[in-house]
């Protein structure tokens, strides 16, 4: 049978025993951090003291911000309207109806060397008029950037030309922007009248930057 005393002392041994896990857990956390201590001379005015260190650690992640056109979600569309005489007369060189089809560009990576590939959703055939019979070719839109740093990718009724971008800033780091600016130029045989293009008649170009 227990007595009260035992009772007591029982008690008085957990409360003991935890004391001493806490004095040796915090003096595990205290051993396993960076410290030293100073005595002596060392702490007194003039001495070297205690000294501690730190590590430090920063980690980047890879990245590539590619943006052409306006930002934000928007799909900007290039629009070109040539005159019935620039059709007939197959003129070369016309400019986009708004902005004269400029467009703004801008490539952010810090993953080294990076590639541009143009695709467009034509299934090879280009810029059709909706009917499945007349089309005008990718190749008839003319690509060009005022910063060879960042060229534009030639279209092509396949896809297009693929650039590769070197970096600007160090080996690793590119921060260019550039504008592009489209042209038309009308085929020697004048195509049927018609509105080709659109996302829905294969009009729609996707430019996909990314490390090669």
């Amino acid at each position: 049978m227990k007595t009260k005393a035992n009772t007591m002392k029982t008690k008085a041994r957990i409360t003991l025993f935890g004391l001493v896990m806490v004095i040796a857990l915090c003096y595990a956390n205290f051993a396993n951090a960076e410290s030293n201590v100073a005595t002596g001379v060392a702490a007194q005015s003039g001495g070297s003291g205690a000294s501690a260190m730190l590590n430090f650690r920063i980690v980047i992640p890879e990245f590539i911000y590619f943006r052409v056109g306006s930002s934000g979600g928007t799909i900007d569309t290039v629009n070109f309207e040539p005159t019935a005489d620039d059709v007939y007369n197959g003129t070369a060189g016309i400019a986009a109806t708004a902005g004269s089809g400029a467009v703004n560009v801008r490539l952010v990576s810090n993953a080294g060397g990076v590639r541009i590939t143009p695709s467009n959703n034509s299934s090879g055939a280009g810029l059709g008029d909706g009917g499945g019979v007349n089309y005008i070719s990718y190749a008839q839109i003319n690509s060009a950037s005022d910063d060879p740093a960042l060229p534009a990718p030639a279209l092509l009724n396949s896809g297009g030309t693929s650039v590769d971008i070197t970096p600007n800033v160090n080996a690793n780091v590119t921060n260019i922007t550039a504008t592009w600016t489209y042209t038309y130029n009308n085929p020697a045989d004048p195509p049927a009248a018609g509105i080709y293009g659109t996302a829905a008649n294969g009009g729609q170009v996707t430019y996909t930057a990314a490390v090669p």
